[in-house]
């Protein structure tokens, strides 16, 4: 096989682990209580920011090193470029959630579950482009083992932190009064960007390759500015405890293990 098709069949694994994440929503009763959203959105915060430093900065600092670019200067830009597009997409989702729930077009779906769909599908776009790339790089030189061991243990890390952001996103909908299937496609779906840059990225992977160090950072970008921005916030109106603070500890905690044993 080419490493075309390994990108494909690397992308579709990640893509399938969403899944098994967003089928979540059949396993928890309509009405979640506070206390459990708060546990679980600071869990999902923990997770995202840890997957934004581990999966996203980290290695876009070290393959912009690697390719002899300016690392500081392209990281930055990348994660700025990040944050003023949810910067855009906020006040484009405040008009818009106005709007059609004015209308009666959309059932009262909150803005931070939208922003949250937005930022986990811009960030599957990026993670889609790495797997595909290791892919054909490994490919492209059959007498380095190392690279497709390397190309499966990313596969497979990427797969293992969509889990939680399958449910991330499905989660979410089921509290704002979606029905569970629904919820559930949209938290599969979330994903589908990922075989479809993966692939993408494996074809033109001689163009794609200098830009990967921005796109990484470009999601990492997103990624936390939803945290802080929409997040954590939602979170702690209704937390008088500490359950928010002591699932991002957790969420973190894993997701940073997690990173750093699969690399």
């Amino acid at each position: 096989m080419n490493g075309i098709t390994f990108a494909l069949l690397g992308t579709l694994f990640t893509f399938s682990v969403s899944t098994l994440g967003a089928m979540n929503v059949f396993w928890i009763r309509k009405e979640v209580s506070n206390t459990l959203s708060c546990l679980f959105l600071g869990f999902a915060g923990g997770v995202m920011i840890a997957a934004s430093v581990w999966s996203l900065i980290l290695p876009a600092i070290s393959r912009a090193e690697s390719l002899h670019q300016i690392a500081p200067l392209i990281v930055s830009l990348g994660f700025i470029f990040g944050v003023l597009l949810l910067l855009f997409a906020d006040s484009q989702f405040k008009k818009f959630y106005t709007r059609r729930l004015r209308t009666g077009c959309i059932q009262s779906i909150k803005e931070s579950t939208l922003m949250l769909i937005a930022a986990i599908t811009i960030h599957n776009v990026p993670e889609g482009m790495a797997v595909g790339l290791s892919f054909a790089l490994a490919m492209s030189q059959p007498d380095n083992p190392a690279l497709f061991s390397g190309a499966v243990a990313m596969a497979v890390g990427i797969g293992i932190q969509n889990y939680p952001e399958g449910t991330a996103v499905a989660l979410p909908l089921l509290t704002d009064g979606i029905p569970r299937k629904k919820a559930f496609l949209i938290g599969s779906a979330s994903a589908m960007v990922e075989p479809v840059s993966g692939v993408t990225a494996a074809i033109l992977a001689t163009f794609i390759t200098p830009l990967m160090p921005l796109l990484l950072s470009f999601a990492a970008g997103t990624m936390i500015y939803v945290v802080v921005q929409e997040l954590l916030p939602e979170a702690q109106k209704y937390d008088d405890g500490k359950i928010t603070t002591l699932g991002f500890i957790a969420g973190f905690l894993i997701m940073m293990i997690l990173d750093v044993s699969l690399g």
